[in-house]
């Protein structure tokens, strides 16, 4: 897997760029929700990022990343490209925010995920135009390209649209839980409309 330029991560530019998105607060107002007793989180791609310290309930916190993973007093940063490997035990939660548009091999990448985590949560750059963000290689990414990628529908899904980013200003969110009829919110999300 080739890596992009990593300037932007190892000087935290790309965390203090988006530290203060929008979705990022639906992320953690859907991990606070669905996560409250959790007791592990890996998070897959976290390119440097903080937000795995927003989670302090939870004990074991790591972060997976080819490049640049996230590490600190409370989150343990391991450098590895997953496809390459075997994990005895689910983690309560896995993350993936913001990854999946990157990846060559995407349907592979997706899949193991669930084998990750009981609860996989995922965030993709929703419907950006083709061609216009650097190392973006799926774009456009629908709903249906996503449960594609993950092989089954999300038991959960929000669209978060960021003011003033224009036709990149919208992600989804989707959850995938080890038990596929799940209800998130006291809704069954497979009979709600999505764009």
């Amino acid at each position: 897997m080739k890596l992009k330029n990593l300037s932007g991560y190892n000087s935290g530019a790309y965390w203090r760029e988006r530290s203060d998105m929008l979705y990022y607060r639906y992320l953690d107002y859907i991990l606070r929700a669905v996560g409250k007793d959790a007791k592990s989180l890996a998070d897959v791609g976290t390119g440097g990022c903080a937000y795995l310290e927003w989670f302090e309930w939870i004990p074991e916190r790591v972060s997976y990343d080819i490049a640049k993973p996230y590490e600190s007093e409370s989150v343990k940063g391991v450098n590895a490209n997953i496809l390459e490997m075997k994990f005895s035990e689910k983690y309560d939660i896995c993350t993936c925010l913001q990854v999946l548009e990157h990846i060559p091999e995407v349907e592979r990448f997706a899949r193991k995920l669930s084998e990750i985590g009981k609860l996989v949560v995922v965030s993709v750059p929703y419907k950006w135009p083709a061609n216009k963000t650097p190392g973006h290689i799926h774009d456009p990414v629908t709903y249906k390209d996503l449960c594609g990628w993950m092989g089954r529908e999300a038991n959960y899904k929000i669209i978060v649209k960021e003011p003033f980013r224009g036709d990149k200003g919208e992600r989804l969110i989707a959850l995938f839980d080890e038990d596929e009829n799940k209800k998130f919110g006291g809704h069954h999300v497979k009979n709600r409309i999505i764009r």
